[in-house]
Protein backbone atom coordinates (compact mmCIF):
# COMPACT_ATOMS: atom_id res chain seq x y z
CA UNK A 1 0.00 0.00 0.00
CA UNK A 2 1.33 3.40 -0.95
CA UNK A 3 1.57 6.42 1.31
CA UNK A 4 -1.15 8.04 -0.81
CA UNK A 5 -3.57 5.13 -0.17
CA UNK A 6 -2.76 5.22 3.54
CA UNK A 7 -3.50 8.95 3.62
CA UNK A 8 -6.85 8.45 1.82
CA UNK A 9 -7.91 5.74 4.28
CA UNK A 10 -6.76 7.77 7.28
CA UNK A 11 -8.63 10.82 5.99
CA UNK A 12 -11.80 8.79 5.39
CA UNK A 13 -11.74 7.35 8.92
CA UNK A 14 -10.98 10.77 10.42
CA UNK A 15 -13.89 12.39 8.57
CA UNK A 16 -16.28 9.70 9.79
CA UNK A 17 -15.20 10.05 13.40
CA UNK A 18 -15.19 13.84 13.25
CA UNK A 19 -18.93 13.89 12.52
CA UNK A 20 -19.99 11.40 15.20
CA UNK A 21 -18.88 8.25 16.97
CA UNK A 22 -18.87 5.13 14.78
CA UNK A 23 -18.58 1.49 15.76
CA UNK A 24 -15.67 -0.56 14.47
CA UNK A 25 -17.99 -2.64 12.28
CA UNK A 26 -19.72 0.44 10.92
CA UNK A 27 -16.42 1.94 9.77
CA UNK A 28 -15.43 -1.37 8.18
CA UNK A 29 -18.70 -1.51 6.25
CA UNK A 30 -18.44 2.08 5.04
CA UNK A 31 -14.85 1.65 3.89
CA UNK A 32 -15.73 -1.61 2.12
CA UNK A 33 -18.57 0.17 0.32
CA UNK A 34 -16.02 2.70 -0.92
CA UNK A 35 -14.13 -0.18 -2.53
CA UNK A 36 -11.23 -0.23 -0.10
CA UNK A 37 -9.84 -3.70 0.62
CA UNK A 38 -10.03 -5.05 4.18
CA UNK A 39 -6.31 -5.79 4.35
CA UNK A 40 -5.62 -2.14 3.51
CA UNK A 41 -7.79 -0.45 6.13
CA UNK A 42 -7.84 -2.94 9.04
CA UNK A 43 -4.28 -2.08 10.23
CA UNK A 44 -5.03 1.65 10.06
CA UNK A 45 -8.34 1.22 11.87
CA UNK A 46 -6.55 -0.81 14.55
CA UNK A 47 -4.19 2.15 15.05
CA UNK A 48 -7.20 4.42 15.59
CA UNK A 49 -8.58 1.90 18.06
CA UNK A 50 -5.27 1.59 19.94
CA UNK A 51 -5.02 5.38 20.17
CA UNK A 52 -8.58 5.43 21.59
CA UNK A 53 -9.77 7.61 18.71
CA UNK A 54 -12.28 4.93 17.73
CA UNK A 55 -13.98 3.34 20.72
CA UNK A 56 -16.98 1.00 20.66
CA UNK A 57 -17.80 1.88 24.28
CA UNK A 58 -18.08 5.60 23.48
CA UNK A 59 -20.15 4.76 20.42
CA UNK A 60 -22.44 2.57 22.55
CA UNK A 61 -22.92 5.34 25.11
CA UNK A 62 -23.76 8.01 22.54
CA UNK A 63 -26.03 5.70 20.51
CA UNK A 64 -27.83 4.37 23.61
CA UNK A 65 -28.36 7.90 24.95
CA UNK A 66 -29.74 9.12 21.60
CA UNK A 67 -32.15 6.18 21.27
CA UNK A 68 -33.22 6.48 24.93
CA UNK A 69 -34.03 10.16 24.45
CA UNK A 70 -36.08 9.26 21.36
CA UNK A 71 -38.19 6.87 23.45
CA UNK A 72 -36.64 3.50 22.66
CA UNK A 73 -36.71 0.76 25.27
CA UNK A 74 -33.86 -1.46 26.47
CA UNK A 75 -34.65 -4.34 24.13
CA UNK A 76 -34.58 -2.09 21.06
CA UNK A 77 -31.39 -0.35 22.15
CA UNK A 78 -29.60 -3.64 22.85
CA UNK A 79 -30.60 -4.98 19.44
CA UNK A 80 -29.47 -1.80 17.70
CA UNK A 81 -26.07 -1.88 19.42
CA UNK A 82 -25.72 -5.58 18.64
CA UNK A 83 -26.36 -4.86 14.95
CA UNK A 84 -23.55 -2.31 15.07
CA UNK A 85 -21.17 -4.94 16.44
CA UNK A 86 -21.08 -3.69 20.03
CA UNK A 87 -20.50 -6.46 22.57
CA UNK A 88 -22.58 -7.08 25.70
CA UNK A 89 -20.00 -5.56 28.07
CA UNK A 90 -19.98 -2.24 26.19
CA UNK A 91 -23.78 -2.27 26.04
CA UNK A 92 -24.03 -2.74 29.82
CA UNK A 93 -21.42 -0.01 30.35
CA UNK A 94 -23.49 2.32 28.18
CA UNK A 95 -26.62 1.59 30.22
CA UNK A 96 -24.70 2.21 33.44
CA UNK A 97 -23.41 5.51 32.06
CA UNK A 98 -26.80 6.90 30.99
CA UNK A 99 -28.61 5.45 34.04
CA UNK A 100 -31.99 5.12 32.33
CA UNK A 101 -35.30 4.98 34.17
CA UNK A 102 -37.13 2.54 31.90
CA UNK A 103 -40.42 2.80 33.79
CA UNK A 104 -40.53 6.59 33.45
CA UNK A 105 -39.44 6.35 29.80
CA UNK A 106 -42.20 3.86 28.98
CA UNK A 107 -44.76 6.05 30.73
CA UNK A 108 -43.54 9.14 28.87
CA UNK A 109 -43.76 7.35 25.50
CA UNK A 110 -47.25 6.09 26.33
CA UNK A 111 -48.46 9.55 27.39
CA UNK A 112 -46.99 11.18 24.28
CA UNK A 113 -48.75 8.75 21.95
CA UNK A 114 -52.01 7.99 23.81
CA UNK A 115 -52.44 10.67 26.47
CA UNK A 116 -52.34 10.47 30.25
CA UNK A 117 -55.71 8.75 30.66
CA UNK A 118 -55.69 5.12 31.71
CA UNK A 119 -56.96 2.65 29.11
CA UNK A 120 -60.57 1.82 29.93
CA UNK A 121 -61.21 -1.01 27.51
CA UNK A 122 -59.23 -4.12 26.57
CA UNK A 123 -58.71 -3.16 22.92
CA UNK A 124 -57.21 0.23 23.78
CA UNK A 125 -54.96 -1.29 26.46
CA UNK A 126 -53.70 -3.93 24.02
CA UNK A 127 -52.97 -1.29 21.41
CA UNK A 128 -50.89 0.65 23.94
CA UNK A 129 -49.07 -2.49 25.08
CA UNK A 130 -48.26 -3.52 21.52
CA UNK A 131 -46.95 -0.05 20.76
CA UNK A 132 -44.67 -0.07 23.82
CA UNK A 133 -43.50 -3.57 22.98
CA UNK A 134 -42.64 -2.38 19.47
CA UNK A 135 -40.64 0.46 21.03
CA UNK A 136 -38.54 -2.15 22.85
CA UNK A 137 -39.81 -2.08 26.42
CA UNK A 138 -40.05 -5.16 28.62
CA UNK A 139 -43.28 -6.49 30.11
CA UNK A 140 -42.84 -4.87 33.54
CA UNK A 141 -42.21 -1.45 31.99
CA UNK A 142 -45.26 -1.82 29.75
CA UNK A 143 -47.54 -2.85 32.61
CA UNK A 144 -46.36 0.10 34.67
CA UNK A 145 -46.95 2.55 31.81
CA UNK A 146 -50.37 1.23 30.82
CA UNK A 147 -51.82 0.20 34.17
CA UNK A 148 -49.75 2.24 36.59
CA UNK A 149 -48.67 -0.95 38.39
Amino acid sequence: MSDFDRKLITDAITRMLARREHSYNEICQKLSLKGIENEDFIPILEEFKQANIQCNRRFAESRARALYLKGAGPRKIKLDLQQHGVDEADTEAAFNEIQPDWFAAAHKVKVKKFGADKATDFKRAMKQKQFLQYRGFYHEHIEFAVNGE
